[in-house]
């Protein structure tokens, strides 16, 4: 294994990785160190609560209700917009 380092200003929610084919369908841990000294705010305290949020969103997902194979969804959506129109 082996690390890749660098530095850029974020200026958006997309980050340009330099020479990317190279990374093409390999596994990698990205690993970002923020100097929050010069900083009034603290993002990374935002990201943390938005991954909180969505690993919610994930667990409520988990617990839905599942669809059996038996069931024709198309049969049942038309019948469920005949029965309204």
């Amino acid at each position: 294994m082996y690390a890749i380092e660098f530095e850029t200003d974020i200026t958006g929610k997309y980050i340009e990785l330099k020479d990317y084919e190279q990374l093409l369908n390999k596994h990698a841990k990205v690993i970002i160190l923020v100097d929050e000294d010069n900083q009034s705010e603290k993002p990374v305290t935002k990201v943390m609560k938005q991954l909180q949020q969505f690993k919610e969103i994930i667990n409520q997902r988990v617990n839905l209700p599942k669809v059996g194979k038996e069931i024709d969804i198309n049969a049942l959506s038309n019948e469920i917009n005949s029965d309204i129109f």
